[in-house]
């Protein structure tokens, strides 16, 4: 599993409302980080740690809502809860694949055809999710949600990070 980022200048001492910031924006950054891998989807784990990112960005933004004013900082949740309900859809297609394909092997020839049409049938499936999270991503831009986040969380705690930053080598 991908290792969280660490968040650039928190401390110990930092005001609720920087924390919130900082976390809020490094987790941000982090989970985009995965999204050209995802996006081109020839390596499942690259969905897996955007998937997780998105996971922590949603759970940092859920423990820091008290931070920012409830009715406009829930549209932004929402759509980080949205990326994480498409990003599982593909996720667990993903697993389900991988792990009915590697029962195949010590399956009897009479109890394998059951076992590779569900396996055809999740491929199917899975190939659908491809084109669903390429039109997600290309609302999000649409939209600007990526500027509107950053200007929302520097107006609301101070904090601005660096741009989209590439991917720190997994440990």
């Amino acid at each position: 599993m991908a290792r969280a980022w660490e968040v650039p200048g928190l401390a110990g001492d930092a005001r609720f409302r920087e924390a919130a910031g900082r976390v809020i924006l490094t987790r941000w950054t982090e989970m985009m980080s995965y999204r050209e891998g995802t996006l081109l989807g020839e390596d499942i784990e690259e969905l897996h740690a955007m998937r997780v990112s998105s996971r922590r960005l949603r759970a940092a933004m859920d423990a820091f809502e008290g931070a920012f004013p409830s009715k406009s900082f829930r549209p932004y949740l929402r759509q980080v809860k949205e990326i994480t309900d498409v990003l599982g859809e593909a996720r667990d297609l993903d697993v389900a694949i991988e792990r009915l394909t590697g029962l195949l092997s010590d399956m009897r020839d009479d109890e394998r055809p059951g076992i590779e049409g569900l396996v055809a049938r999740y491929r199917h499936d899975r190939a659908a999710e491809g084109p669903r999270i390429a039109a997600l991503f290309d609302r999000i831009d649409a939209s600007g949600f990526d500027e509107g986040l950053a200007a929302y969380v520097a107006g609301h705690t101070g904090v601005r990070l660096a741009k989209l930053r590439p991917r720190p080598p997994e440990a």
